[in-house]
């Protein structure tokens, strides 16, 4: 009975042994493979956008300039960091030596503050651009956007210095899958290196993120409310547009016709202008949103980890897939951004197809030319309709041109186009 019982103890054992070694070689796999999709999404994204501003030099503008120290970030994070996560994860230990380990530490810690602060500069640009445009080039000059992007690395560099000088170190985390500062360090003041990195790297970043882009939807939607009071055509106009600007076929008829292009006219317009600024306004709000929603998503759980870390008195606490999770989700930033702030941009998207030879720059002219043509129709509400016809009426200059709240829009999504303008 007792060589029964201990056979059966030992059967069980080896099946509870069993069961967790297939859990972790399920862990390793998901996770080595959530990374490699990472890893090339943003080898994709960011050579892209390298390739779109090497072959297209005049969309470097002083705010594209930001956007590419994004990406110059990104590509360091994917090169010099995630191939060595790559083999932690596989070997479940650090292979690479000490010294690696302390400047892979470094490099990440310095890239992910270094992305984390670009992010407040290109926020501070926008907000520029959109608030007070007319300023814009003597408050975001070439000078000053180096300066910007130079006090970003050095900042970055700063506050990434400390553990390789004894406050705090650089430690491998099995459960993060890399070496990284050891957040639950039991001393009080490591504890404050911690802090102070979460404040300057995250909380003053996204309170200055959520500000700017909540300014700038504001100014949008107030630019909207003043467009909308002022794109209705007055009944004068009308008139004078019905008897200065119709065809001579027209003219014939205009007894029976002319009260119902005045009213159509004056119906279309106080129609089409509300429509087209509402439009104007949900493309800014989602635009915003977007932006702040991706830099929440991406570093949130990193930072509540780094900081339930050190609040708690024994970080063993923490589930292990929840750190996990928190660094890819922070990796997955590095993939993410040339898609919010460089593709969402028609231009850029026009470019790209161009030099991938999709499309001919004629053939993305002669569509910009006929939907601009229809834009400003459309946008004055501008349509002529008889009982036997449908005729656009020819107007040599729009009655009411405003193309501020559809500028304000514009710059949320592609920032560079104050810079053209100019």
């Amino acid at each position: 009975m007792l060589v029964e019982a201990n056979s059966s103890l030992s059967k069980h054992e080896n099946e509870t042994k069993l069961s967790r070694d297939s859990m972790e070689i399920f862990k390793i796999a998901s996770t080595t493979t959530f990374l490699f999709a990472i890893f090339i999404a943003s080898i994709a994204g960011n050579l892209l956008v390298f390739l779109v501003f090497y072959k297209r030099p005049v969309l470097l503008t002083i705010s594209n300039r930001f956007i590419l120290n994004l990406s110059i970030c990104s590509s360091l994070n994917t090169v010099l960091v995630m191939p060595f996560m790559f083999g932690a994860l596989i070997a479940e230990d650090w292979i690479f030596g000490a010294e690696w380990c302390k400047l892979t530490g470094f490099l990440m810690n310095a890239i992910f503050a270094a992305s984390t602060l670009t992010l407040v500069a290109v926020s501070l640009d926008r907000y520029c651009a959109v608030v007070t445009p007319l300023h814009y080039q003597m408050r975001i000059t070439k000078r000053r956007s180096v300066l910007m992007i130079a006090a970003v690395w050095v900042l970055a560099l700063l506050v990434s210095l400390p553990p390789l000088f004894g406050w705090n170190r650089y430690t491998y985390q099995k459960d993060k899958g890399t070496c990284t500062v050891l957040w639950s360090s039991p001393i009080n003041d490591e504890r404050y290196y911690t802090y102070s990195l979460v404040i300057l790297t995250f909380i003053l970043p996204l309170c200055v993120i959520l500000w700017a882009y909540r300014i700038i939807f504001k100014a949008a939607q107030n630019n909207s409310e003043r467009t909308r009071r002022n794109s209705v055509i007055p009944n004068n106009q009308i008139d004078e547009t019905c008897s200065t600007q119709t065809p001579l076929r027209f003219e014939r008829r205009r007894s029976s016709t002319a009260p119902i292009l005045h009213r159509r006219l004056s119906t279309s317009s106080s129609r089409a202008g509300p429509l087209l600024w509402h439009r104007d306004e949900w493309k800014t709000a989602v635009a915003s949103l977007l932006v702040v929603s991706t830099f929440i998503i991406c570093w949130l759980p990193y930072f509540i980890i780094i900081i339930l870390e050190t609040v708690l008195a024994n970080s063993k606490d923490i589930p292990p897939v929840l750190e996990t999770v928190s660094i890819l989700l922070a990796m997955m930033s590095f993939a993410c951004n040339p898609l919010v702030y460089v593709f969402r941009s028609k231009l850029t998207r026009q470019e790209l197809k161009i030099l991938m030879k999709i499309q001919s720059r004629e053939s993305i002219n002669m569509s910009l030319s006929r939907r601009g043509s229809e834009s400003v129709f459309s946008r004055e509400g501008i349509v002529h309709q008889s009982s036997t016809e449908s005729d656009t009426v020819p107007f040599e200059k729009p009655l009411h041109s405003s193309s501020t709240s559809t500028t304000l829009t514009s710059l949320v999504c592609n920032p560079n186009v104050i810079s053209q303008r100019s």
